[in-house]
């Protein structure tokens, strides 16, 4: 049946079979339009949609009931495109009425059937032969999540695509065809990521002659009794998996990327479009690094390197700084994700849940992370199991960690047994009959492996006759009285070549689980060489307690002697003459008056000299005013006499930091360079600097004299600086002297507070 209709749905043109179908003539349609003929509940809405799609000049499909000329009403299909003239001028629409009746019956029928079967608790779905959606129940819209409206009238693969886990699509609608059913499982991925299985029943729809015009499926969801299933055959291979994880985490020589590796792809196999990974915190600059992501790009995976555990990194970077869960179910909105979620959603990334693993110290060690490709919150079930994952991953890092630990220890053991003066030994204390000797045992007393018996009684043996009573005595009071951990002794040890080597030997007890002496472990040192050292050192030592004494002694024979000249060239001299004065009054040859002023005069100047001589022996001003004070008045009589310029520095509260006799010693060495410048130096100008800090005290002599040759000074022993050197040694000092001639002298003291 064809028209063409304008304007307010009036016919311009309706062919025979449209007039006879309806029992209309052409005038009657041209007149009155043909809305009378449509059933009064199906006008408002044809009006409607012809109004909408004649103003876009759009084609349109609508099914309504249409009056036949025996008067009862009939579902028909009017499919319309729109005409245009020659030169393109928009005239109406052509439309197709065809009768589809008898299919809207079936298809209503069927459904009925399906409501009353399944109490409407099943999905119903039916198609035209080309598959295109007529019916969509509210059970179908519930679970694939998707309106009626968006799919009704359109091919059911733009909306709903099943899959098929025993056969093919084709191979589906191939059995509907032969036998007019199908009937088999199927599952559909919603867009949240749920997976739906279904027991599905697809049947061909016929009219009253028989006629297929159209496909009815009625789908059973069967996803709770499948979960459960799954998740017995889950529980079951994931122990399996498990155990075949912990078989490779038993073997040594097996890494813990391999190991990870292998479970990561396991769970994945359980989990279709789960993908893991795991990261590790490198425990030296605490950036993270991937261990294991058997699914995820590496594009994506290298970009963790350049970063570090923080209050938003992602989810794997905030858990290790949370030390908790944290699960983003939209990684393009997580502010978590801010900066990062372009990349990750360059790969398809759009959920990550994410948990650290923590050992007992509670330091984060990795994390495990759940990524999707889809917005998703984790289930109950799947919480369970990442949980799960997480304690098996803490055992298996910390057994390989473990193993790698001990390993390295081992290996450092073998070098340092080797490199090691050292004899490492281990012996059974509860057998009695076995001693494992170190490499170092065969290096440092020369036997050969083949040759030591690893009995102990080879060791008592080797000890010398004179030792080994006590030293075995020492040993068994040691063990039997268990309370110290460590044992110590020396004695002599015969080598292979029979000589005996003074060792120092040093060994601890290890016991059980039951807190029982099992082994005692330790070590032999060979300290002949160190003996003799010792001794060769305390020689040289009392050598130079020698001469520093004898440096003492001639240092004080040469004050003496310096005392004896003073006293004999000025003090003598001058008592002389007064004793010449009063004798010469005692016979009254001259005016006493004038001689007694004279002897007097000389008097005081003697008293004046020895007051000199008793102040350069014992400053009063240091024990009186402190070194600074002391050292200034030097200073000032040195300038005084106009031989020397000199200045004094000093820093640090000195005369509270420095005990009397170090403020002596120092006041000395002063006094001794002092009077060498003033002797030998022919310098204008002398600068003394005296500091205390921290590391102890410091002092520089330093003129601008004429300056000498170290060497030759040495050679001749000279007593003022091996006066100065013995004087600071007694104080566990050190002397610096730089000098050279003509460019004056320097001398540098150290001494530690």
């Amino acid at each position: 049946m064809v028209r063409i209709a304008v304007g307010q749905l009036h016919c311009l043109q309706a062919n025979e079979a449209w007039c006879h179908f309806t029992g209309s003539v052409a005038d009657e349609l041209f007149a009155d339009g043909w809305l009378q003929w449509v059933h009064a509940d199906d006008r408002p809405v044809i009006t409607t949609q012809f109004e909408q799609h004649a103003s876009d000049g759009l084609p349109y499909t609508i099914e309504y009931r249409l009056r036949t000329r025996q008067g009862e009403y009939r579902w028909v299909r009017d499919s319309a495109v729109p005409k245009y003239t020659e030169q393109g001028i928009y005239e109406g629409y052509v439309i197709a009425t065809a009768d589809i009746h008898d299919w809207k019956k079936a298809i209503d029928a069927a459904f009925a059937q399906a409501q009353a079967a399944n109490s409407v608790s099943d999905i119903v779905i039916a198609t035209d032969l080309d598959f295109c959606v007529t019916v969509f129940n509210k059970v179908a819209e519930q679970t694939y999540g998707v309106d009626a409206a968006e799919v009704l009238g359109k091919p059911i693969r733009e909306s709903i695509q099943h899959k098929y886990p025993d056969c093919t699509r084709e191979e589906a609608l191939y059995e509907l065809y032969l036998n007019g059913s199908w009937q088999g499982p199927a599952f559909y991925d919603r867009t949240d990521g749920k997976r739906i299985y279904m027991d599905c029943h697809l049947e061909f729809i016929k009219d009253r002659e028989g006629r297929r015009i159209g496909v009815v499926g009625i789908h059973r969801d069967i996803s709770k009794l499948r979960e459960r299933e799954n998740s017995h055959y889950q529980q079951e291979q994931l122990l399996l998996l498990e155990k075949h994880v912990l078989e490779l985490t038993a073997q040594p020589g097996v890494s813990l990327k391999t190991i990870v590796d292998n479970f990561l792809e396991g769970i994945e196999a359980f989990f279709p479009g789960m993908m893991c990974s795991v990261i590790i915190v490198d425990p030296d600059d605490g950036r993270l690094t991937h261990l294991s992501a058997p699914s995820i790009p590496t594009e994506f995976t290298s970009k963790v390197r350049e970063l570090r555990p923080g209050p938003a990194v992602g989810s794997c970077g905030t858990a290790i700084y949370r030390k908790e869960m944290v699960i983003t179910t939209d990684i393009y909105t997580d502010p978590l994700w801010h900066g990062s979620h372009e990349v990750a959603d360059i790969f398809g990334l759009r959920s990550c849940w994410s948990l650290p693993i923590i050992n007992g110290q509670n330091l984060v060690l990795a994390t495990i992370a759940a990524y999707h490709n889809v917005v998703k919150s984790p289930t109950r079930e799947e919480l369970n199991l990442l949980e799960r994952i997480r304690n098996l991953l803490l055992i298996i890092i910390e057994n390989k960690n473990a193993e790698t630990r001990i390993s390295a220890s081992h290996e450092r053991y073998l070098l340092i047994t080797r490199v090691t003066n050292d004899v490492i030994w281990d012996w059974d204390i509860v057998n009695k009959d076995h001693t494992h000797w170190g490499d170092g045992f065969y290096s440092l007393f020369g036997y050969r492996p083949n040759n030591v018996r690893t009995a102990a009684g080879f060791w008592e043996s080797c000890l010398h006759p004179d030792d080994q009573d006590r030293v075995l005595k020492k040993l068994e009071q040691f063990i039997l009285g268990n309370r110290s951990r460590v044992w110590e002794d020396e004695y002599r040890f015969r080598k292979a070549n029979g000589d005996y080597a003074l060792v120092h030997d040093r060994g601890f007890l290890i016991f059980d689980h039951e807190g029982k002496i099992n082994r005692m472990v330790g070590s032999m040192q060979d300290i002949t060489e160190k003996r003799e050292l010792e001794k060769q050192l305390l020689k040289q030592e009392l050598d130079k307690q020698s001469m520093v004494a004898q440096a003492v002694v001639n240092a004080q024979e040469k004050e003496r002697a310096d005392i004896g000249k003073d006293l004999h060239d000025n003090v003598n001299q001058i008592l002389t003459t007064a004793k010449l004065y009063l004798e010469m009054i005692q016979h009254g040859d001259v005016d006493g008056a004038q001689l007694i002023n004279r002897v007097s005069d000389s008097i005081a100047e003697a008293i004046n000299e020895i007051r000199t001589i008793s102040r350069s022996l014992v400053p009063a001003s240091i024990g009186d005013l402190g070194l600074v004070v002391s050292i200034q008045d030097l200073v000032e009589n040195i300038n005084a006499a106009r031989q020397l310029k000199m200045e004094f520095e000093y820093q640090g509260d000195v005369d509270a930091t420095i005990d009397e006799k170090k403020k002596l010693m120092l006041f000395r060495v002063i006094q001794e360079q002092v009077n060498n410048v003033i002797r030998h130096a022919n310098a204008s100008l002398t600068v003394i600097n005296l500091s205390v800090d921290a590391e102890g005290i410091n002092l520089s002599v330093k003129d601008n004299g004429v300056g000498f040759e170290p060497e030759r000074v040495k050679v001749k022993k000279g007593v003022g600086l091996s006066n100065i050197v013995s004087r600071v040694q007694l104080f566990n000092g050190t002397v610096k002297i730089q000098t050279a001639p003509g460019r004056g002298c320097t001398i540098l003291i150290k001494v530690p507070l």
